[in-house]
């Protein structure tokens, strides 16, 4: 368990070494355009509304299931 352990944590601090050294000279690509703020708010709403859904839903469950002897 230890050897996978440090295997991780040694990947994990690598990681931001090798995609430096993957980017080379040139630094990457073009710099990403901007976007407006309503698709930002949108996403937003969107992936804080299914995380809701998903708790709700779940909620939902446990009250209608029956308890078991």
């Amino acid at each position: 368990m230890r050897k996978w352990l440090s295997g991780i944590v040694l990947l994990l601090l690598s990681a931001p070494l090798l995609a430096a050294v993957s980017q080379g000279e040139e630094g990457g690509g073009p710099p990403s355009e901007p976007v407006d703020v309503i698709w930002v708010v949108v996403f937003a709403v969107i992936f804080f509304g299914m995380i809701g859904y998903f708790f709700w839903y779940l909620w939902q469950n446990e009250r209608k299931r029956t308890p078991e002897e």
